[in-house]
């Protein structure tokens, strides 16, 4: 059996916070919720926050992992990340057959959104 992905954490230091930002993000409801771990289920793949204090354990927040997040329309997403004062850490910008821009979520982690060009 080839690997298959099926699971993505990133941490963060306030559960609370960061399902409120993926709720409206991904506009949908968390799946599951708890202090240590929460779920967002999608069709192929699940998205975990993990709060790492619970465990004691140590990850360094910010860069522990990139989530690349294909939507229907880029220019409306970044308007919806500038109106939670989300920091851009890459503009909008035309690489190939996509339109792509990161930013920052709500608890410091490097999230990147795309659009797939016609």
């Amino acid at each position: 059996m080839k690997p298959q992905i099926k699971a993505i954490y990133v941490a963060v230091q306030d559960m609370d916070r960061a399902v409120k930002f993926y709720e409206d993000i991904f506009d949908v409801k968390v799946s599951s919720k708890d202090e240590r771990m929460s779920s967002f289920d999608f069709d192929n793949i699940t998205f975990l926050l993990f709060n790492p204090k619970i465990d004691n354990e140590t990850i360094s927040n910010g860069n522990n992992v990139v989530p690349n997040i294909q939507v229907e329309d880029v220019n409306k997403m970044l308007e919806l990340i500038k109106s939670k004062n989300c920091e851009i850490v890459m503009p909008l910008e035309k690489i190939e057959k996509y339109h792509i821009f990161q930013a920052k979520d709500s608890e410091g982690n490097v999230i990147e959104f795309y659009q797939l060009l016609g």
